[in-house]
């Protein structure tokens, strides 16, 4: 399967700085998947916009909602076209993939384990040039706990104590480890027993190269070392059949891959303005991509 993704496009009526007619679309491509962002709002001239954009396809479009065009602008966009699908909590399968669609359905995006309310998992406590690093350490462990947690393997309390969490601290840690359990029951829902899935997101999964904060400096309480991918997203394709992911929302490109001997699972995020070729064939244990130009 030959695919056209792309993410955070962060497209505006009013801007002349993305040309969509000028944009080189290939002519072998078998669908196309938005990720997320594909406009900046989702006003009456956003979605005019959207419409413009998938109109030039005659393919599949597979529209998954970000923050900022989140449900139901795909709903809205794809009235009245018979290739494109609203992407939010869809299965279907394409050739060899069983493809699974999750977006957003609200703009404000909090982070169902804020690292800042738990002293033992806030980086920030760190010294400035060691922060990165202990971002990286808190991510391994909160991971590594809440994978045991929907495994069965540990309960929350243990978690909490392995987590080292504070005891005036535990009510929020439930809550939010209630929050991730109810994500991450819903995923599995979607992927069920599937084989060699692919999940288009928005959000990137926890703990992965291109998962930090996009902002910098002191926006945002000067977090952008914090992990702040999905972390429900992340166990499911720990403890699923993923084949892929591609996904946007982090303005960062990267690319990583799993242990298999397939390389899968193969993690993927385009980065800001995001576009690209990829290539998808479990059945021949491929997975390539290669950008196109967005100017």
């Amino acid at each position: 399967m030959r695919v056209l993704v792309c993410n955070d496009l962060h497209l505006k009526p009013a801007a002349s700085d993305y040309d969509i007619d000028a944009m080189e679309i290939p002519d072998d491509i078998d669908a196309v998947f938005i990720a997320g962002d594909l406009t900046h709002r989702d006003g009456a001239d956003d979605i005019a916009l959207a419409r413009r954009f998938i109109d030039q396809f005659d393919i599949d479009v597979l529209y998954v909602p970000g923050n900022h065009d989140h449900t139901p602008m795909p709903v809205r966009v794809a009235e009245g076209f018979e290739h494109v699908t609203n992407g939010h909590n869809m299965t279907r399968d394409y050739g060899s993939c069983s493809v699974v669609g999750w977006g957003c359905e609200s703009r404000s995006l909090d982070d169902a384990l804020d690292q800042a309310a738990f002293p033992t998992l806030d980086p920030r406590t760190a010294p400035r040039g060691e922060r990165r690093y202990r971002a990286d350490q808190t991510a391994d462990a909160i991971e590594n706990a809440l994978h045991s947690l929907v495994t069965d393997q540990v309960t929350t309390s243990d978690a909490a104590d392995e987590l080292g969490i504070a005891d005036e601290n535990i009510p929020t840690f439930h809550q939010s480890v209630h929050r991730i359990q109810e994500t991450y029951d819903h995923l599995s829902d979607l992927v069920g027993d599937r084989s060699n899935v692919v999940i288009v997101s928005h959000l990137s999964p926890f703990n992965t190269s291109f998962d930090r904060h996009h902002s910098t400096g002191t926006r945002e309480e000067d977090r952008e070392a914090f992990h702040t991918g999905s972390i429900a997203l992340k166990l499911i394709i720990k403890t699923h059949d993923v084949y892929a992911t591609v996904s946007g929302h982090s303005h960062a490109f990267g690319y990583e891959t799993g242990d298999s001997e397939t390389g899968a699972p193969h993690i993927l995020n385009l980065g800001y303005r995001g576009l690209g070729v990829v290539d998808i064939c479990p059945t021949t244990n491929e997975f390539s991509f290669v950008e196109v130009n967005t100017s």
